[in-house]
This record gives C-alpha cells, structure tokens and sequence, in this order.
C-alpha cells in the first residue's frame, strides 16, 4: 500500500510540474495548427502502411525580459516507426520569446496502433524540470472478398477471379463485394470501376469514400448476359497507395430457335422478321405453310403463345401450349391462307417471342377510293365523306378524287357525277366514261369547292351506285381595302346637282354589290326633300366587278349625280359593302363623304310679272335663303324716258311674313325656297303715257338677310 500511495504521488507531482513549465508548445499537421499541452498526445493517421506522414512541433521558451533557459537533453521511448528531424544540438539555449521547430514523421510498418513518447529536459534560473509529447500513428487495413450469389464469403487477392453462376440470357446474377477494413485507422477508396459490357456496378459511393476502422463498404456486381457464350471483364479498385484489379467471369444459358419453312418438298431455313411468301391464291381457294421450329440452345426452351394475324390467314395446325422443347426438340405449325378479296394480303405469325411476316396475293378486282386534299391522301370507302381544306369566299380549294383498281381483273367506271347547290362543287378532268380501269392502275380527277358564303357547305359525289358526301367549310373573304369618293367635296353651292364616285385602294378580287346612302343634317332645324339622288331616293346601289376597283352605279356610269338643295346642312355619302352571297363587307367605321352647303345670303331665281292694270303691277319673286330667313325686299322703279316718278325706291320689312312661311307645314316640302305675291297700287300724273303704270320702265329687285343682299334681277315692263 505503501508503495502504490508512493507511484500515486508521484504522478501527481509531475503533472503539477508539468501546467507550470516554461515552455509553450505548437503542432501543424498540413494546415490544421493546435496548442499541445504537456504530455499532450499528437496522433498520426496514415494513409496506409507505408506512407509516411508527418507534424511540425514549435517549443516556444515562455520567459520575459533576460530571463534564459535550457533544453539539455531528448528521451525517446515507444515504436521506431517514429523518426525526428530538424533538432539542433543539445543543450539548446533560449532567450525570451525564442522559438525551435523540429518534424516528427510516422511511417507505419504495421496496420496495427503504434504509440512512443519523446521526452526533454531543461533548466531555467535554479530550478530544473522535464516536460513530454506522447506520439499516437494507426493505418488501415483494406482487404477485399466476395459472396456469390446464395454463397459464401470468398477472400480476394489482386488478380484473382470473381465468378457469376450460369446465368439465362436476359436474366441477371449479382455478387455482393466487400471492402473491410482490418486496421487502426481510416482508409479511403479512390475508385471503383469495372469493364465489361454485361458487367455493371450498383450501390457504389461517391467517391472518395472513407472505411472506418472496423468497418466495411460494399456494393454489388452485376451479370446480365444478352446472348449465349462466356463473358469476361475486370474490377478495378484504386486505394492510396495501389490499385486492386480482379477478373470477372460469367457464362449464359439458353434456348435458341431455328426454323424452317416447308412449302410441299421445299424446305428452306427462314429466321425472325423475314417475310414468307404464300402461293398467290384466287378468291374460295387455300394454300399453306408448314413452319418448323427446332431449340438448338444448351437450355429447355418454353414458348407460351403461338399466334396468326391478317386477313385470310389463321393456324390450321398448332402444338398444345405451352410447349416445352428441350435442346434439340422441334415442332411443327401450319398457315393456312384462304382470301376474301382480291390484291396484296399481308400478316403475320408469332412463335414466342419471334415473329415472321406473311405475304401473298388474292386473285381478283379490287376498286380503292382515295382523295388527295392540301397534299395529304385519304383512303375513303362508300358514304365516306371529303373533306375539303377550307377556303375564303370568292376563292377555291380543290381535291383529286383517285380510283385505284389493286386487284387482278379491271374494274369498270360508267358514271361520275355531283350533286350540290349552285356552284360550290364542281368536276373537272373527269375521265371519258365508259372507262375500264386495270389491275394496278389508276384514275383520277378534280373536284373544286368555291364557296359563296361562309360556314359549311354540302354536296354528293355520285360514282356508279356509290355515293361520298363533300364537305367544305368557307371562311371569310378578306378584308375589303380601303377606299375614296372622287367628284364634288367639300363645300358645295346651294341649288345645285352635282357628280361623285367610289373606288377601291387596290383591285379586289371577289365581286362587290354595295349601296351608297344620303342622309342630310340641317344647320337651320329643318330638312330639304330636294337633297336626293338624281335618281329619286336617297339610296343608289352600285357594283365593283371582281378584280375591280371603280364602283359602277346605273347605266355603266361610274358616277352618280345628286341634288345639293336649298337649305344649309351637311350632305352625308355613307356606302355599305357585301358580296354576291350577302357577307357583309362593311368597315366598322365605314369613312363617309360630306358636302356642306353654307348659310348664306338670299338668292334670287326670278322675277315675274303676274298682273298689270292702268294703276297696279303685282310682281311673283322667286327665290330661296339657305338660312330660311328674309328680313327685307328692296324694289327699284325706273321711269321710261321724259317721266318722273315721285318714288324710285320701296323697302319692304317682310321678316315677319317670311318667318310665318318658314314656320309653316306647308313650306317643309320647299326647303328654302319661296314665290311671294307682291302688289303694287300707282297714282300720279303723267306726262307722254296715258296711265302711271306705262311711265315705269323697269323694276329691279334685290333680298335682304342678315348674312347679306342677294344679287339683283330687272323686270323691264316696257
């Protein structure tokens, strides 16, 4: 007791020593930089045995001032796998702050752990003390096996062999590959890679991959032959310091199936995917093809289904199934081929998983009906419908309608006809009828869809008994383009006929039917039935043939007249478009012509002399006003030579009589226009005539309104 109490103090006593030693110390290991205390452990982690690895160790003397020390000596003790370089020579001196640096490299010869200790002894002033490193290296320890699949662990060296189980072709064997590592520390797989089209790797790492001591990585290898025959590649493992490459071995197993074709006698090998053909055969006859499959593998082979296909064509005689023919075994299938129509007969045979295409030919006529439409043909059979591309009213598509006869006798065409409404189908290069089609030829001709109004259109193809329904769908015409009025614009003259026409921008290339449409806004509250077209109405129609661009109205004329009237307003020329088939061309907003007729002063037509006696005149004056309105007539009175006239010039205010008409019901079929009575009554005395009324020569008028005075107009009464 005594003893161990002793051994117990002692180690207490050294490591109080050793937290209060002079000197500080540093390890780099790559980049990695610790603080080692006193007798702290620096560990060593190699790659693999063999590769050495190594740490920087700085001694740091910790004094201040002047204050020196001494490292007199080194105790080493442990594994000599350690080795130390970079020392000075004992004693080393310290100053204050001073540093020494040396390497210690471990180069492990074993997988198994190593551990020394390197020990140094110094002075400082009067007391004396020893500090120490302990130094820890491990390695790993790869080693490489295999389990086969429903086996036991194989160990492997580089070189040897991994092998697969006979496996079926198609199918897949997998061997489970182990790498365990035996030593003291981590080890690390570079790669793992493997050659050999049928050999492939699932469940590998990504790499690099780390194997903790004690531990084990493993993945698998896999075996997928896709013939018959041995197979070979390797597997390559690249560690640190090498690289493991081992074989890999596999063989396959399988049936493998011949056949023959036997034609009566004739016997002749055939393999999958050939075409056998068949004797041509007239319509009610049969004729055969025995097929003999033989297994020529190295395993039983099972074939599960055994089928024809084809029209005409069926299994006349069939093994039972499944069929199990082991190597060396045949069997025996017979076609049969038994035409319902005439032309090329094609099938098929399935035997397993192997198919053989069928060929031959059914004596007789056999009438096709096809139709190529926007370059895409369609096979089409009776009551079938045409389908044609679609196109704008006013321009056409077309469809070649083909009659192919792909038997073996001509086939006869009397009659080919179409049904429809108006003109939206209709035939051409209809071929001369009666016309005999031979085998393998071929006839054809056009049908056209124009249509004439939009949506669907509907007609009959008639060929012989047989009929086909066409169908065509008819979209929008273009839009029309721009068009202009030409002739009057602009202000226009009261009281006056005058001359416009309508044209299109750019040639159109589907026949218009349009109306042009007057319609006249008042600027004086009231309207003018004499504002129409110089036709009656206030409507004309017009036409612009196709590929035109002039609106043509009555008569060829490609203007039409029409009467500015006596009312001041605003004239609106308003044309509306169609085509032949009512498709409304309109714009939205479709530009109109206006012509406006100004307010104005009055406007004198005529001045008449309705009565004359010895002592009276009455006067008719005509005119009109744009602005319905008349605030005064002035009447000039000029004598015949040698008389005088007492009055000369007579104003008459006649705003009231005129507003009363203006106002009137009556005056609304007039416009402006107007015809006062104005009656004179004369007196006086005469000098050369025999009556007042002879002694006035003339009579000049003018009208008045509050825009101006109209021009004047002379009455000569002598």
């Amino acid at each position: 007791m005594r003893r161990l109490f002793f051994l117990l103090l002692i180690v207490s006593m050294a490591a109080t020593a050793q937290t209060t030693i002079p000197f500080s110390m540093r390890v780099q290991q790559g980049t990695d930089v610790t603080t080692l205390p006193p007798e702290g452990t620096i560990t060593f982690a190699a790659a693999s045995v063999g590769v050495p690895t190594s740490a920087i160790v700085n001694i740091t003397y910790k004094g201040t001032g002047t204050a020196t020390a001494t490292i007199g000596s080194m105790d080493f003790a442990g594994s000599t796998d350690y080795a130390i370089a970079g020392l000075p020579e004992f004693p080393i001196g310290f100053t204050a702050g001073q540093t020494v640096s040396f390497t210690i490299t471990y180069k492990p010869t074993t997988a198994a752990r190593q551990t020394a200790r390197v020990g140094f002894n110094y002075t400082e002033a009067s007391r004396s003390g020893s500090f120490g490193i302990n130094l820890a290296g491990t390695a790993p320890d790869l080693v490489v096996s295999y389990v086969p699949q429903g086996g036991n662990t194989i160990p492997l060296n580089a070189g040897d062999t991994i092998a697969f189980p006979a496996t079926p072709v198609n199918e897949s064997s997998t061997n489970q590959v182990s790498i365990t590592n035996r030593g003291s520390g981590s080890g690390v797989v570079n790669a793992i890679s493997s050659t050999g089209a049928v050999f492939t790797l699932a469940g590998l790492p990504l790499p690099p991959a780390t194997v903790e001591a004690g531990k084990v990585l493993t993945f698998s290898v896999k075996y997928s032959p896709l013939e018959l025959g041995t197979a070979s590649g390797s597997l390559r493992i690249d560690l640190v310091n090498r690289s493991l490459v081992f074989n890999l071995a596999g063989s396959s197993t399988s049936p493998v199936y011949a056949y023959d074709a036997m034609r009566g006698s004739e016997v002749s090998a055939v393999t999958p995917g050939q075409i056998l053909t068949l004797p041509d055969t007239s319509i009610g006859d049969k004729t055969q093809v025995v097929i003999r499959v033989r297994n020529t593998g190295n395993a039983d082979g099972r074939i599960l289904a055994i089928a024809v296909s084809g029209t005409g064509y069926q299994l006349t005689d069939s093994p039972f199934l499944p069929l199990v023919l082991p190597p060396g075994g045949q069997a025996l299938v017979t076609v049969t081929f038994t035409p319902t129509q005439p032309g090329r007969a094609q099938g098929g045979v399935k035997i397993g998983a192997d198919s053989f295409e069928l060929v031959s030919n059914g004596l007789g006529a056999q009438v096709v009906y096809s139709y190529i439409a926007a370059g895409v043909t369609t096979t089409i059979s009776s009551n079938g419908t045409v389908v044609f591309p679609a196109a704008a009213v006013g321009d056409t598509s077309a469809a070649t309608f083909v009659v192919t006869n792909n038997g073996t006798s001509n086939a006869a065409l009397s009659s080919i006809s179409v049904a429809t409404t108006g003109t939206v189908f209709a035939l051409s290069g209809v071929p001369a009828l009666p016309a005999s089609v031979a085998p393998g030829a071929s006839v054809s001709f056009s049908v056209a869809f124009a249509p004439t109004a939009t949506g669907a259109s509907t007609g009959t193809l008639k060929i012989d008994t047989l009929s086909f329904a066409l169908s065509g769908v008819g979209n929008p015409p273009p839009p029309l383009p721009a068009y202009s009025f030409s002739g009057a614009s602009g202000a226009q003259e009261p009281f006056q006929q005058v001359a416009v026409g309508l044209s299109l921008a750019s040639k159109y290339p589907i026949a218009v039917s349009g109306t042009l449409t007057l319609a006249f806004n008042s600027d004086v509250y009231a309207s003018d039935p004499a504002v129409l077209f110089a036709t009656g109405g206030k409507t004309v129609n017009f036409t612009i043939p196709a590929g035109s661009t002039q609106a043509v109205f009555q008569n060829n004329s490609t203007q039409i007249r029409l009467q500015t009237g006596t009312v001041a307003g605003t004239i609106v020329l308003t044309p509306s478009f169609a085509t032949d088939g009512g498709i409304n061309l309109t714009p939205t907003n479709p530009p109109a012509l206006n012509l406006t007729v100004a307010q104005s002063a009055p406007r004198l037509l005529s001045v008449q002399l309705s009565a004359k006696t010895t002592t009276s005149i009455i006067l008719l004056v005509t005119g009109y006003a744009t602005n319905r309105s008349i605030t005064s007539m002035d009447f000039q009175f000029n004598p015949v030579s040698g008389e005088n006239l007492s009055t000369t010039k007579l104003t008459l205010a006649v705003e009231p009589s005129f507003n009363a008409w203006y106002l009137s019901t009556a005056s609304a079929a007039y416009g402006s226009q107007f015809t006062v009575t104005v009656p004179f009554t004369l007196a006086g005395d005469v000098k050369a005539v025999t009556s007042v009324a002879e002694a006035i020569q003339s009579i000049s008028v003018t009208l008045s309104n509050r825009l101006g005075v109209s021009s004047s107009q002379t009455l000569t009464l002598k």
